[in-house]
């Protein structure tokens, strides 16, 4: 059954890059324009000269705040309720369209699908069978823009019963340049909890720290975003939203793949973007995953 999974894989890198133009590089960027967007280019004088325009719109604009206090106020008390339940909808639509009451406290089978289960949580298990409180992936992936600039990538999730996880990735990028090679680290780790669960899908969110290393170190804020989804047995869709900063600049992050689980393994492809600055690195990636 693997060998067919693995051509599957294969038909869907081959038509995705046929979908896509020949001539569009899959990373855009390079690497010192990252470095840039992270240091921050704008003057110490560009900088004074933007906080006396924003001092003189505020004294012009002073006169006119006692004018229009009563119309925001009847404003926000209309307004307040709806664009609250909008805002929030991300966090508790999901649970309201899984059922989740926050009642039942589920076990994690060594692999997705494991034994038959619908999915990947277990909620109501046979006496016999022995699964995980905690459940545990390594993910390791790759990706080239055929013009001199790769990446290798790793991640590793936790989750437990408490539905408080971890979730933390590292990249190495490597990108050829006139007179030798450049290289740079770029990562998260994120403190993540999972607030809305089913046996077929599962959405987290959380807050951490994004980093970058080689040449020039930076640090900044993560907020991260994102679900696990089970439709049928083998596969598996997965897609993350982080945003934040990095140094002075601000970052952006999303990828989305489909994958195809055997037993431990899963194998998968999908596409990336990573924005930072004025730089973006996005393409095609693929890789494979470790459940247990």
């Amino acid at each position: 059954m693997l060998p067919q999974f693995a051509r599957f894989l294969f038909l869907a890198l081959i038509a995705c890059f046929m979908l896509s133009p020949l001539h569009t590089r899959l990373f855009a960027g390079d690497l010192g324009d990252v470095r840039e967007s992270a240091k921050g280019s704008s003057s110490s004088d560009d900088n004074e000269s933007n906080n006396k325009k924003k001092k003189k719109r505020r004294r012009s604009s002073h006169n006119h705040y006692d004018d229009c206090d009563d119309d925001s106020s009847f404003f926000s008390d209309l307004l307040g309720p709806p664009i609250l339940f909008t805002v929030t909808a991300p966090w508790w639509g999901p649970a309201a369209m899984v059922g989740d009451d926050y009642s039942s406290v589920p076990e994690f089978p060594h692999y997705p699908y494991q034994d038959g289960v619908d999915g990947y949580l277990i909620f109501y298990p046979e006496e016999l069978a022995t699964y995980n409180g905690i459940g545990e992936r390594f993910t390791a992936e790759y990706g080239n823009d055929f013009s001199g600039l790769e990446r290798i990538g790793g991640r590793v999730q936790l989750d437990t019963q408490s539905r408080f996880g971890i979730d933390t990735e590292w990249n190495h990028w490597r990108e050829e340049i006139s007179g030798g090679t450049d290289e740079l680290w770029t990562g998260d780790a994120n403190l993540i909890f999972r607030f809305a669960q089913s046996e077929k899908i599962q959405f987290y969110t959380g807050l951490g720290l994004n980093w970058m290393g080689g040449g020039q170190s930076d640090v900044g804020f993560n907020f991260t975003y994102g679900f696990d989804w089970f439709p049928t047995d083998p596969f598996v869709i997965r897609s993350v939203l982080d945003a934040g900063t990095i140094g002075d600049a601000d970052l952006y992050h999303s990828k989305t793949t489909i994958g195809l689980v055997y037993n431990h393994l899963e194998l998968y492809t999908g596409y990336d973007i990573l924005h930072i600055g004025d730089s973006n690195l996005q393409g095609l990636v693929a890789g494979f995953t470790l459940w247990w």
